[in-house]
């Protein structure tokens, strides 16, 4: 094969990774995993006629699915198949669950940039791993450049519509079940972290920098997956719903189960998101009517000339002012600051919470000139519960409205314990909220800004 590094094998795995700090393609997910059991079946499914009879040479990025693994191992329609995955753990658990030594190959691989050689495989299917991935573009250009010409690839992808309808249904649903008890239901914890895990993803999508801390990293439209497909190289890209469910009972309860949620709250609470949801999903077009999308790419059968144009932006959204962007409320906050000068610079703890009628993507303090953002997405209750007794604000704005972090102001220092303050707040939609603030902030002593 003309390489000149050793590769250890370990178990029966081909580790390329080694000690090597890399991406994991698994791990603590909510939408980037499949959401249906057999998912391979559900593949085929979606994919429909464009499925074909054999496979030949497989590869599957990804295993945190043993049913796929077996069930392509097994199908009778490969050459081969090569199952790549970041960790050591995770493939050494499926090659033992699967049982398949013979059937397949299995290896560890932190870049697959270079792994991977040239036109080595007819399809490529990948489970659960796109969301997880920092540089989509690059992974999928990747994806082509190790298909063979005529080969397909499979992506199992998060449908970001579907996301936020469901996220404002749950949001509904568990504020009518507390309006009815007057108590938080049994599972509201497992609902919270669903709810504010799904709000950075939708809030900070187009911020990589703020994106790269987390295992799941996007949520997926499906008229922009396909012209990414395309602006790679591919001949032919299609996102299609794999298992739809049409008003989100189903996967509601999936979801809450798989996080940890009782069977009777699980059960209770899905059929009653399928009731008050019916307004969030009607919106959504057919090709957006599943939590999970299948991406089906298939590859020329050689060298042409392909004259690629993206869809045109959609228009701006224009406010008539600031009352109108805010939806007529005016927004509300509570913030705990304590800070404290270091020889680095200012490190500023934040707590407290921000209230808003449209999403709230950053709360912006700015210390000498030098500005720093916090993400407000930190589930806190007790603030629907003070303040929304009427509901003015809507559920998932309040469920989600709490601060939690610390922010360095590198190299900036205090003067006689102060140092020039701002604190403002910055809409999703790019509009900027002041209110009344200190003009300076006290090192070493609790403040809280409230307005």
């Amino acid at each position: 094969m003309g390489c000149a590094l050793a590769i250890p094998v370990v178990d029966g795995i081909a580790d390329f990774v080694g000690d090597r700090d890399a991406n994991r393609l698994h791990g603590r997910q909510f939408w980037g995993q499949a959401l249906v059991a057999d998912v391979f079946t559900q593949i085929r499914i979606a994919a429909g006629d464009r499925w074909p009879a054999f496979l030949g040479d497989a590869i599957l990025l990804g295993c945190g699915h043993v049913t796929a693994v077996e069930a392509i191992a097994r199908s009778g329609t490969i050459r081969g198949l090569l199952v790549l995955d970041t960790a050591m753990d995770g493939l050494r658990a499926s090659r033992a669950r699967a049982d398949l030594d013979e059937t397949a190959g299995f290896a560890t691989a932190g870049d697959f940039q270079t792994v991977l050689r040239d036109s080595v495989a007819d399809t490529v299917i990948c489970t659960e791993s796109l969301s997880g991935i920092a540089d989509v573009c690059g992974f999928l250009a990747m994806v082509h450049r190790v298909l063979k010409p005529r080969g397909r690839a499979a992506f199992v992808v998060p449908n970001r519509r579907y996301a936020a309808a469901m996220c404002s249904a749950m949001a509904d649903a568990l504020i009518q079940l507390h309006a009815r008890e007057r108590v938080w239901p049994e599972g509201q914890a497992v609902v919270l972290e669903i709810l504010a895990h799904t709000r950075r993803l939708l809030l900070h999508r187009d911020d990589p920098g703020f994106l790269s801390g987390l295992k799941e990293k996007h949520l997926f439209d499906s008229g922009v997956l396909e012209d990414l497909g395309r602006e790679v190289g591919f001949a032919t890209a299609e996102a299609i719903p794999l298992h739809p469910d049409a008003v989100g009972a189903e996967t509601t309860r999936r979801i809450c189960r798989e996080a940890g949620a009782p069977d009777s709250f699980t059960d209770m609470f899905g059929a009653m998101v399928g009731t008050v949801g019916q307004p969030y999903f009607d919106l959504l077009g057919r090709q957006d009517g599943s939590a999970s999308m299948l991406l089906w790419l298939t590859k020329a059968p050689g060298p042409r000339v392909r004259i690629f144009s993206v869809r045109p932006p959609p228009p701006p959204i224009g406010f008539v002012g600031p009352d109108a962007a805010v939806g007529g409320i005016t927004p509300r906050w509570s913030v705990e600051l304590l800070a404290r000068d270091t020889p680095d610079g200012i490190v500023v703890t934040l707590g407290g919470w921000c209230l808003c009628n449209v999403a709230v993507r950053w709360i912006r303090l700015t210390l000498d000139g030098v500005a720093r953002h916090t993400p407000v997405w930190r589930p806190r209750p007790d603030v629907h519960e003070v303040l929304n007794g009427r509901g003015l604000f809507h559920p998932l704005n309040t469920l989600c409205s709490g601060l939690d972090g610390e922010l360095l102001f590198p190299d900036v220092h205090a003067t006689d314990k102060v140092c020039p303050f701002g604190l403002e707040v910055v809409l999703v939609s790019g509009l900027v909220v002041t209110g009344a603030a200190p003009e300076t902030l006290v090192m070493d002593e609790q403040m809280v800004v409230a307005h």
